[in-house]
């Protein structure tokens, strides 16, 4: 009976080591083991990593930089945060969430609002799910429709029409873009060309549905919004 019991027992823990497998993406695709990210005992975070969370960001970048542990595909390096009108070219990570001059507020959808450091600072962790890529890529949200975007910039979230009243306003998102001589179906590339015309997908707005989303127009890393470079935005 106890020769049975741990072949059963035995049987249970493969189980359970393939489940994980399956739910660790990361680990599946690089050979990432856990405890390369995570600690048993005396982790300095509250999600057993080997860094308090306001350095979950740093901990992701030990990867995803150029010379990082891992041959990654996708690099960034703190240089990219963005400053708008100075340099960076990736939304900001480790900066407060809730910033009224970039129209942004600390996150409703508790998923996300768990995923802030302690200091209510955005870490990489706060939108992206490292263990789960089941809205790529590793998205805590589906951002079809800019819900992820949203969340945070829900001030940001205006269909009406704005009409010049002397002050910044935002352009109506989650608007429909008309069928008529007005508006160009599909939106021209930035330089004014028809697209796909030129072959340089990063002059391409994004119209889904025919609605314009905030991600029409912005993007979220490797973007440049620099007017003398070749996609002229």
């Amino acid at each position: 009976m106890r020769f049975h019991a741990i072949i059963l027992l035995t049987g249970l823990l493969l189980l359970g080591a393939s489940a994980h497998a399956t739910d660790d993406p990361h680990a599946g695709a690089n050979a990432i083991a856990c405890e390369q990210c995570h600690i048993s005992h005396n982790s300095l975070g509250d999600i057993l990593v080997e860094s308090t969370d306001g350095l979950v960001s740093t901990l992701c970048l030990s990867c995803h930089s150029p010379g990082g542990w891992v041959n990654m595909t996708k690099e960034l390096s703190s240089s990219e945060i963005a400053q708008p009108g100075v340099s960076g070219t990736s939304h900001a990570w480790d900066v407060p969430a809730d910033n009224a001059t970039r129209g942004a507020q600390a996150p409703l959808d508790a998923t996300l609002l768990d995923h802030l450091a302690a200091d209510g600072s955005i870490t990489c962790a706060t939108c992206h799910d490292p263990h789960s890529n089941s809205t790529p890529p590793f998205l805590r949200l589906d951002n079809s429709a800019d819900a992820l975007c949203l969340d945070c910039h829900r001030s940001r979230d205006m269909t009406s029409v704005r009409t010049y009243t002397g002050n910044d306003l935002s352009h109506p998102v989650g608007a429909t873009l008309p069928s008529s001589g007005t508006y160009h179906n599909p939106p021209l590339d930035v330089d004014g060309n028809p697209q796909p015309s030129d072959g340089n997908t990063t002059n391409d707005f994004v119209v889904t549905g025919n609605l314009v989303r905030c991600t029409s127009c912005h993007g979220i890393h490797k973007t440049d919004s620099n007017s003398g470079t070749v996609d002229g935005f």
